[in-house]
């Protein structure tokens, strides 16, 4: 599969931002003490700290990414955040180095989106998971719902290329509305599955200083990481309008009355 962010500094700077509050608060209520927890596609590791806190020191949360640059930075959170029930490696969404039956909880956040067959790693998920009794639990975007205000037609733009940028990468960038889908595919009945939807806001309003990175984060993002060239690349988008696109996020951080929200998908799966 080709991680459509890449690992960039400014994707870094980011994802670095999510915590267990922010990200798995719809999660966060089922775990207690003694849980034992598997965070997949565990990024910079900033959630699976929390979620390692969240589980106390006769829990256990193992992290694992694809990406050995993710695995380094996660393995430094835990370093630094002195958790010591925190196990950090690499590890393919596909292919879990776990038995049947190994974990409590695993958990997926903005993951499924990333895959080429998102049925298939929730499958594995399933497999690693605790039956009966135990949760898989998940939280991706809807790039179709993320908009700012006021109007800015490279942002417009911006979201246009992403989404065809992901699905030339063979990802779906619009996984939050597919997830019951995904999970009734990957073997859970209706009765298993609860959804629901949480939103993202971007506003000076809320945290200025959040507000004001996320632009200028996605402005050196459109030129310098792997999405701004990939674009290029796949003929999806010119440099002169990546570099428009770039110009639009700017004009974005620029104004402190604009904002930017989006729609989460949520499932909690039980096993």
């Amino acid at each position: 599969d080709v991680y459509t962010h890449g690992h960039h500094a400014s994707v870094v700077s980011q994802h670095a931002g999510r915590t267990a509050q922010n990200s798995a608060a719809f999660l966060l209520p089922r775990l207690r003490d003694g849980l034992t927890v598997l965070d997949v596609g565990c990024g910079p590791g900033t959630i699976s700290v929390g979620l390692a806190q969240s589980v106390g020191p006769r829990g256990k949360l193992v992290a694992v990414d694809a990406a050995e640059a993710a695995v380094s930075l996660a393995k430094e959170a835990a370093r630094k955040s002195a958790v010591g029930n925190m196990e950090v490696r690499v590890a393919s969404a596909y292919d879990l180095p776990y038995g049947d039956d190994t974990f409590d909880v695993a958990f997926a956040h903005q993951t499924l989106q990333h895959l080429s067959d998102p049925v298939e790693a929730l499958r594995e998920l399933k497999r690693v998971v605790k039956t009966p009794g135990g949760i898989v639990a998940a939280r991706d975007a809807d790039y179709a719902s993320m908009l700012s205000h006021p109007v800015i037609p490279g942002i417009e733009r911006w979201r246009d290329v992403y989404r065809q940028v992901a699905r030339a990468n063979q990802a779906e960038p619009d996984a939050g509305r597919h997830l019951v889908a995904w999970a009734r595919q990957a073997g859970w009945s209706v009765e298993d599955i609860e959804f629901t939807t949480s939103v993202k806001l971007y506003s000076g309003t809320v945290d200025e200083g959040e507000r004001a990175r996320w632009g200028g984060d996605w402005s050196r993002r459109s030129l310098e990481s792997d999405f701004g060239s990939q674009a290029v690349e796949y003929n999806i988008a010119t440099a002169d309008e990546m570099n428009a696109i770039s110009r639009a996020w700017l004009e974005f951080k620029d104004n402190p009355e604009s904002l930017f929200y989006y729609v989460n998908g949520e499932v909690i799966l039980q096993n």
